[in-house]
């Protein structure tokens, strides 16, 4: 039975392949073109797709860079025009520092200079006034000395003097000098009776002239240095106000 199998398998007509017996396909219709090539075109679409959606998302992407880079340039735009705000600010506060400690400098040096200019007219008008006897006479008191001794007024030196502490500087020492012996000038004078019974103070000769002199010299170094140092601060006032304006001008130009 099996043989008789075998053989009728062996010896029955071979049947043509599916594919093989299949007729060409020939273009009838768009139609039957896209259902013949239906699995070509959904790649391409998908291929289209894809490319599409590419786009957009670079697209996109793109435009929220942009927007990114757009908000980072105004917030740093911002950062810079704060930061510009408050450095103009800081700057007017330290010139408005430098201007008021100029100004202290200034008045300061010119009360001085103007003290000092008191002192040598009231020791000219002493010597004008009185004999010269006065002043070279070595011995005895006298009316004319004691108030040769208190003509010195010392316009002015209580104001200096609370100045010096913040702005004489090197001058504080000469100020102080000289008030110390203007001091000791008007200091030597003694109590004395007149005729009358009547008690009157008298200035004492021994030294008046010198002291005086040494008084006038003293003023008149005090006074040349005040006169510089008001110069020098001068100079510096208008340095500074030239500079700030040159910055200003620069930074309305920028």
């Amino acid at each position: 039975m099996i043989t008789r199998l075998v053989w009728t398998r062996l010896n029955a007509p071979a049947i043509p392949h599916r594919m093989s017996c299949a007729a060409q396909w020939h273009f009838t219709t768009w139609l039957d073109l896209f259902d013949h090539w239906q699995t070509l075109w959904a790649a391409v679409f998908a291929v289209l797709a894809a490319v599409g959606t590419i786009w957009a998302t670079r697209s996109t992407a793109a435009q929220q860079i942009a927007s990114s880079r757009e908000d980072a340039e105004r917030v740093i735009g911002a950062t810079r025009e704060q930061a510009r705000a408050v450095y103009k600010q800081s700057e007017w506060a330290f010139d408005l520092e430098q201007m008021r400690n100029a100004s202290e400098a200034l008045a300061f040096h010119a009360m001085l200079e103007a003290a000092m200019v008191r002192v040598l007219s009231e020791a000219a008008w002493a010597r004008s006034t009185y004999p010269d006897y006065v002043f070279t006479q070595q011995t005895g008191s006298s009316v004319d000395a004691f108030a040769i001794r208190r003509c010195i007024t010392k316009g002015a030196f209580a104001e200096l003097r609370s100045a010096s502490v913040r702005r004489g500087g090197a001058l504080t020492g000469d100020f102080l000098d000289l008030e110390r012996e203007i001091d000791s000038f008007a200091a030597q004078i003694e109590d004395s009776l007149a005729v009358s019974g009547a008690l009157i103070q008298l200035g004492k000769h021994h030294g008046l002239g010198e002291q005086l002199a040494l008084i006038e010299t003293k003023a008149t170094e005090l006074r040349e240095k005040a006169y510089e140092a008001f110069e020098q601060f001068t100079a510096k006032f208008e340095e500074r106000e030239a500079y700030r304006q040159r910055h200003d001008e620069a930074g309305l130009n920028g």
